[in-house]
């Protein structure tokens, strides 16, 4: 396995699920305010332009959760995803989806309104409007949480669905309120910091512990 991506993006839960299989890797650390997505060599990997890629044995995949959900059904017995055809799957499934089609692009939209348009006379309208986004979906996220009583996506066990959840709540750290603020979040990203499989994908990507306050 080889994974490609810069410390604190989009590769850290796939990453961290590597960890958690306890299957030996490959990390390509790239430096993405220079520019590392952009350079032609990558661009031959993944044309997009975006982190993560995986490389399994000759199989190229990118997109984080689809490299998630890849991990999870190749290495069942780490119990990340529950058995086919089952509710339980698929309700893992609409968290997945929901993490990465809804509640990561609007924290793309906050931290890249230049993406949304050119005009930087229309980002600050752009952020505040992603940020008011975020308010709603972590509401979403949390009292989803808290309604179940358990701390995980899926209930007490962890799931691959906890791992995007930690990675894209690290993401929202410098917010006025970033997702930690809301309790049932916390517990989840509170449990999840104390992994083992997190600490190792944080330390190997030089991601200081205080960062994810």
């Amino acid at each position: 396995m080889k994974i490609y991506g810069g410390p604190g993006t989009a590769v850290m839960a796939p990453a961290a699920i590597l960890e958690e299989i306890g299957i030996g890797y490959d990390w390509i650390s790239m430096d993405m305010e220079a520019g590392a997505a952009r350079d032609p060599e990558y661009l031959k990997l993944n044309s997009k332009g975006r982190v993560p890629v995986l490389i399994d044995d000759g199989f190229l995949l990118t997109e984080s959760a689809a490299i998630c959900l890849h991990l999870a059904e190749k290495f069942p017995q780490a119990g990340l995803l529950p058995a086919p055809g089952t509710r339980e799957r698929a309700r893992a499934y609409e968290w997945m989806l929901f993490l990465s089609n809804t509640l990561q692009p609007t924290l793309m939209d906050w931290f890249h309104p230049d993406w949304v348009h050119a005009d930087p006379a229309a980002h600050a309208a752009i952020q505040a409007q992603a940020g008011e986004r975020l308010l709603r979906h972590f509401d979403h996220i949390d009292a989803t949480l808290a309604g179940r009583g358990k701390p995980y996506c899926l209930g007490a066990a962890v799931s691959v669905a906890d791992f995007y959840v930690h990675m894209l709540a690290r993401w929202s750290r410098h917010q006025k309120r970033p997702a930690y603020a809301w309790p049932a979040i916390k517990r989840l990203t509170d449990a999840m910091k104390t992994r083992p499989s997190v600490i190792r994908m944080m330390a190997r990507q030089g991601i200081e512990e205080a960062a994810m306050a």
